[in-house]
């Protein structure tokens, strides 16, 4: 008999109203749905603790009939599509920062929480009809967390802003405050690698056999060698990356990415006269977001033209950016996973990374690894990698094979397997 799953969508909704905002974390959401869904092992409901509205037309827009899988009452899906309409426009008029828009933002913006805060509430009706319950993401709502029977898993990413909150300076993170109170002794846990597991371990008291490691992957549809000149010269075309050869680093702008090492060795390299003829390409989503990366470009006067940011680059986008490149550079201080160089060694890229955290399980001996701080370092491994076409050319090798070893059937594989072992606790 087909374990009854509710899984908690409110991720994918919030990915479905606003497709600039799709981050890591989204693609690993978006990935467990379709693969549960076609596996067909589960019998699947689903319920949306944020974004109600949203997964409703993201169902929808899969083919799904919302009212009949997707857990929710009437009046919640209609106070979600007003609070969102009434978000979309506090967004529009952000610029304008007069006294009266201002005072208008403030009060539109009460009236979308007011609307929203109805979202998280789940009957426990819902609840009882199913054995397990999944939350990607967001900590169990009350409904979830007192309910006797049902099995609950969370997917936990990393713990970054509870381990280094110096990389997330004035923030108060209650999100990670929400995480540990899922984490209790009759929970289950499913990490994105070791180095989150071993986390969960140390930061809570989960027993072990009730904490499963599922590695993510990267869309072998999606990321792959393009070798069609004319594909690649679009790409470049359409998000202004110049002619020249690029390095490229990919993600968002957060602290912990370590943007500002990277332009500090490349313009280093640049001003010196070290480094002739190639680009550095920051793509993201908010580049704006982080203002040590506007310090350390203006430090740099002679490489600031040769540092492009680009901004968010469509995932579709993304295999012609990645495969156009001379290097991946990812200086990240901290990851619970890392999928961007992950995407970049399917692309058959060669890599140079931090070996921090869990990038020496992603990458193995596939690229470069180095301390993120390291800068004359990255600065000698920038250089050689640039001069040595035979470096490049087994680097890329190296990359393709492994990542090979990474996939989706195996993430969702793991998946399930932790949905059986549960049962029989």
């Amino acid at each position: 008999m087909k374990p009854r799953v509710i899984l908690d969508i409110g991720f994918l909704g919030h990915a479905h109203d606003d497709q600039a905002a799709r981050r890591g974390a989204q693609r690993v959401v978006q990935h467990l749905f379709e693969g549960l869904l076609a596996a067909n092992e589960c019998e699947l409901s689903y319920v949306a603790t944020s974004h109600l509205a949203g997964a409703y037309d993201f169902l929808t827009a899969h083919g799904i009939d919302a009212d009949e899988r997707l857990h929710f009452r009437p009046a919640q899906l209609s106070r979600s599509r007003w609070g969102r309409k009434i978000a979309r426009q506090v967004h529009r008029s952000i610029e304008n920062r007069s006294l009266p828009a201002r005072a208008t933002r403030r009060g539109l913006a009460e009236i979308a929480r007011l609307c929203l805060r109805g979202e998280p509430s789940l009957s426990p009706r819902w609840l009882d009809e199913a054995q397990i319950f999944h939350s990607p993401h967001t900590p169990f709502s009350a409904a979830v967390h007192q309910h006797p029977r049902i099995r609950k898993f969370l997917t936990c990413l990393d713990f970054i802003p509870l381990k280094n909150p110096e990389y997330f300076p004035g923030n108060y993170h209650p999100f990670m405050d929400g995480v540990l109170a899922c984490l209790t002794p009759e929970n289950f846990a499913f990490c994105i690698s070791e180095t989150t597991r071993i986390d969960v371990l140390n930061l809570s008291k989960m027993p072990p056999e009730r904490v499963f490691v599922a590695p993510l992957a990267a869309d072998p549809e999606m990321f792959h060698p393009v070798t069609r000149p004319e594909v690649r010269a679009a790409a470049r075309k359409k998000h202004g990356l110049g002619g020249a050869p690029y390095f490229l680093a990919l993600s968002a702008h957060d602290r912990h990415k370590n943007f500002p090492h990277l332009i500090e060795c490349f313009g280093s390299l640049v001003e010196s006269g070290e480094l002739a003829g190639h680009n550095l390409v920051i793509a993201g989503p908010n580049p704006g977001r982080n203002p040590d990366v506007r310090t350390a470009l203006a430090k740099y006067p002679k490489a600031g033209r040769r540092i492009i940011v680009p901004g968010y680059i469509p995932d579709e986008e993304l295999a012609a950016v990645y495969s156009g490149a001379t290097a991946f550079l990812f200086p990240s201080l901290a990851e619970g996973f890392g999928i961007p160089p992950l995407e970049a060694m399917q692309c058959g890229v060669p890599v140079i990374a931090s070996n921090t955290t869990s990038m020496p399980e992603v990458i193995g001996d596939a690229g470069l690894l180095l301390l993120p701080t390291d800068r004359d370092g990255w600065c000698q491994a920038m250089l050689k990698i640039s001069s040595d076409t035979n470096l490049r050319t087994e680097l890329a090798r190296r990359s393709l094979a492994r990542a090979k070893l990474f996939s989706w059937q195996r993430f969702i594989d793991e998946t399930l397997r932790g949905y059986r072992t549960s049962l029989t606790m």
